[in-house]
């Protein structure tokens, strides 16, 4: 028996899982100590296991079927076959590697021979009541003559009505034609994509994958910190419409599906190199770094960091915005939670609060190349250092040890006009880098050193001009030279020198070669 299936055991079952636009029903509880599972609850005992019966149904008062996305051709046995278990993209196939092939899903589809199975339950729900328990009673019933349901473990009822105002539902019910076992049950409604995936995995004991939002410029500790439901879009168990994006980290270490190589525990001030989410065997895919602590100094809640990149079912280039337009490949996402998991949710923190206008704000939440993230309650500081589409670097520092790393800045400068006449303006344009790593926005300065005599000099319209640039950027200055009205004809030559204002030491020149002539 594995740890997923004592955690479960543990549940106490006695309501409704949901996927819903406004019915949110979480009634499954973890209580201490072990509770044996009753052994009429099948649906417990499925994991990791899963054979599902398939029922497509429609309804007296409204026999109409679902539409394949984009055309008007309606669901037929082979499409739902193969979304559900037989694609590359499939259902069996996001749980093959969502769990490291710890899962397995299969199953058959019954449609009556092509006719559905029609049942008296209405297409539309009056008074705002949600019967559906008669609901999949009744769908259970129709096809009774077709299944035998002890083959199965797990019941999925497919059509268009949007049950208890929901997308889908993940609940558990007797079945009377199977001795009164309970059986997980799943409603999906007309709307593929994600949601049999979404519900099975609420069959698993999954929560909804949500998301910790506070106003900028805070990501955890700040002013109207609040959980939003749903708020992780890069999660299966979020809002992330028809795209079966991949478990955190986190819910995959609880259920044993990530091999222990693949996380790194922080417990030192080190740089870390990890690997693309998504691929097997490549080296450690995430850093797990302490978050908070209990009052005996033992960790309650973790950091997750994953580098996840465009690949396999975290493919999304398809759906705006993408993945890429939300910066997403390019930093790394942060989770947050616990490493034993009661309730098997996960949490996505904005590492960049602010960036976008309302609800949106969180779309793009990965921390990105260059930044950095500071925990003083915590004690721990984490920034990423370099990326390419291989691997991340990754540095971390706890209490009283600096992210920052200063170095000197580079310094570039292209004439816009180098040529001219005694007396006339000359310019350049002098592009400065910080070249410090994880150091934020520092000031750096730049001036004129070895002026030919008589010259005259300014930078940005001053004697010397300083700007704040943060690490890894750059900022351009404009350099104008005025020689005096009687300069030799003959090339001449200045030097241009950027230094960072808190470490002068460090500094970089460039020379500005000009030409005098009539």
């Amino acid at each position: 028996m594995n740890q997923y299936t004592r955690s479960l055991q543990k549940i106490i079952a006695t309501g409704v899982f949901v996927t819903c636009i406004a019915i949110l029903l979480f009634p499954l509880q973890v209580k201490a100590g072990y509770v044996a599972a009753p052994t009429s609850y099948n649906y417990l005992e499925a994991f990791p296991n899963y054979k599902v019966a398939v029922i497509l149904v429609t309804f007296t008062d409204n026999p109409t079927k679902p539409k394949i996305y984009g055309t008007k051709n309606p669901w037929t046995k082979n499409f739902v076959t193969g979304e559900l278990f037989s694609n590359t993209y499939s259902m069996a196939s996001y749980f093959t590697e969502v769990s490291n092939g710890e899962v397995s899903v299969t199953g058959d589809v019954f449609d009556n021979n092509g006719s559905w199975y029609v049942i008296d339950t209405p297409a539309t729900e009056t008074d705002g009541d949600c019967d559906w328990t008669s609901y999949f009673g009744d769908a259970i019933a129709a096809a009774d003559a077709d299944i035998d349901y002890t083959q199965y473990n797990t019941i999925m009822v497919l059509s268009r009505q949007k049950l208890c105002g929901a997308e889908g539902l993940a609940s558990h019910t007797p079945v009377p034609e199977a001795g009164n076992v309970r059986y997980g049950i799943v409603d999906i409604n007309g709307n593929m994509g994600s949601n049999p995936h979404h519900e099975l995995a609420h069959l698993m004991g999954l929560a909804h994958a949500n998301s910790w939002q506070c106003d900028p410029p805070a990501v955890i500790n700040g002013t109207n910190c609040r959980e939003v439901e749903y708020a992780d879009h890069y999660n299966i168990m979020g809002a992330t419409g028809s795209r079966s994006l991949l478990l955190t980290a986190q819910q995959r270490e609880n259920y044993g599906w990530l091999p222990p190589a693949d996380v790194i525990t922080v417990t030192q001030s080190k740089d870390f190199t990890i690997y693309p989410y998504q691929l097997a065997g490549v080296g450690p895919k995430v850093l797990k770094i302490p978050q908070a602590r209990d009052a005996n100094g033992d960790v309650t809640s973790w950091y997750y960091l994953e580098y996840r990149q465009s690949i396999g079912f975290d493919n999304v280039t398809g759906y705006i915005p993408t993945m890429q337009q939300l910066g997403v490949p390019n930093g790394v996402l942060v989770h947050m939670g616990n490493s034993t998991g009661t309730r098997f949710s996960s949490t996505i923190l904005d590492m960049t609060p602010g960036s976008q206008r309302g609800g949106m704000d969180i779309y793009d939440p990965a921390l990105p190349l260059g930044s950095s993230y500071s925990d003083p309650v915590a004690g721990v500081s984490f920034g990423v250092l370099a990326r390419n589409a291989s691997a991340m670097a990754i540095r971390v520092r706890f209490t009283g040890e600096s992210l920052c790393e200063w170095k000197a800045p580079s310094v570039t400068a292209k004439a816009i006009k180098s040529i001219g006449k005694p007396g006339q303006e000359l310019s350049f344009n002098v592009t400065v880098k910080h070249n410090s790593v994880l150091c934020g926005g520092r000031t750096a300065e730049l001036r004129v050193t070895n002026l030919p005599k008589g010259w005259a000099a300014t930078v940005n319209k001053k004697k010397s001009a300083t700007a704040v640039i943060v690490s890894g950027q750059t900022q351009t200055f404009v350099v104008r030279l005025t020689s005096p009205k009687k300069t030799k004809y003959q090339k001449f030559t200045a030097t241009v020198e950027a230094r960072m204002v808190k470490k002068p030491t460090l500094k970089s020149t460039a020379k500005l070669t000009s030409l005098i002539r009539r």
